[in-house]
């Protein structure tokens, strides 16, 4: 509360100069605000994705788990988006002048400590979005351009450092998807490096007709190259899909219909994934010790290469929060930290 009166002059000051029908923001310096967008901007905002073409992609199984209902199969395509859209838009709500002092207070701390790591890391705009959480369920943050998508129940609990480590993840993303060069070096780190567009890949319907997107890496196409258990090398993607073919009423929770797995692929003329007969993965998850040591033990969200990194930023600036006291880390975990820091801290990319 206390740092939020030191920021509300800087707030009642832009209120007085700007437009009545604006949302208010925290400036945090002359280049830095973050925006609380209201319920008309934020139904605007969670729409439109022009950078990663997320509408464009999402299919219609994956609006059907999120809007709770299944579509007539001869439903055209342009109908379920603008349904779909139509139902965002309804899942969003203003903020509360109390959530607004909350997040205030860790989002200005957030950028000092971002600065304390490099001066270019702290986007120059954040665009803050409340939603109701009825579309991927509650506690699911997830990011949309510059976008953080904030669900009301976590606003609620009011629990200032796991908001803040979750500002951190959901900053990562924003970041990698403005700076492509730090993006593809943070991946390699990883193991992982791109193979192109999702929509160029060849997937059979079995396994295309169920994939789930994530909104923070939308595109999947990044391999990584590993060992059979005999030493023959392969590639792999990673792909979420639904572990059923269409929402079922007694399942409600977004997160109940996720199938996560590597999918090996075939590079040839074309990137073909390759399934069994059902569109499964032909990859045992529980036996590819060379990727777990490729992207160390840091963390267990392994969806997306840019989920593995999101977590190790974060952990790189609660480091900082805490003076370098966190929880342990293997050997090969602190070098992928200092690794990744000085690529975040690099001048030599964008």
């Amino acid at each position: 509360m206390k740092n939020f009166l030191l920021l509300l002059p800087i707030i009642l000051l832009w209120t007085c100069k700007s437009q009545p029908q604006s949302s208010p923001h925290l400036e945090l310096s002359e280049n830095h605000k973050v925006i609380f967008l209201d319920s008309l901007e934020a139904g605007e905002a969670i729409t439109k994705d022009d950078k990663e073409n997320f509408f464009s992609l999402v299919t219609p199984l994956d609006i059907a788990i999120q809007m709770k209902k299944n579509f007539e199969t001869e439903t055209p395509r342009t109908e379920i988006i603008n349904e779909y859209k139509a139902f965002l838009k309804t899942d969003v709500l203003d903020f509360s002048k109390e959530e607004m002092e909350f997040v205030n207070e860790v989002m200005k701390e957030a950028y000092e400590l971002s600065n304390k790591v490099s001066t270019s890391i702290f986007p120059k705009e954040i665009k803050l979005i409340k939603t109701h959480a009825n579309h991927y369920g509650q506690g699911a943050y997830y990011t949309r351009e510059n976008c953080i998508i904030i669900p009301k129940d976590e606003l609620e609990l009011k629990n200032k450092e796991g908001f803040m480590e979750t500002m951190f993840h959901e900053i990562s993303h924003i970041y990698t998807r403005y700076h492509p060069e730090k993006q593809k070096a943070l991946y390699k780190l990883i193991g992982f490096s791109n193979i192109g567009n999702m929509s160029n890949l060849l997937i059979k319907p079995e396994l295309k007709n169920r994939i789930l997107l994530n909104p923070d890496g939308v595109n999947f196409a990044y391999h990584i190259e590993l060992n059979e258990t005999s030493g023959r090398p392969y590639s792999a993607i990673p792909i979420i899909k639904s572990n059923e073919p269409k929402y079922i009423n007694s399942k409600n929770d977004f997160f109940d219909y996720i199938d996560f797995s590597l999918y090996k692929i075939d590079i040839q003329h074309a990137v073909r994934v390759k399934t069994d007969a059902n569109g499964n993965s032909t990859i045992n998850m529980d036996n590819i010790p060379d990727f777990f040591e490729k992207i160390t033990s840091n963390t267990g969200y392994i969806i997306h290469p840019d989920e593995i990194i999101a977590d190790n930023f974060m952990y790189i600036m609660m480091r900082e929060k805490k003076n370098g006291l966190l929880r342990s880390f293997t050997d090969d975990g602190i070098e992928l930290l200092k690794d990744i820091k000085k690529i975040l801290t690099s001048e030599s990319m964008n």
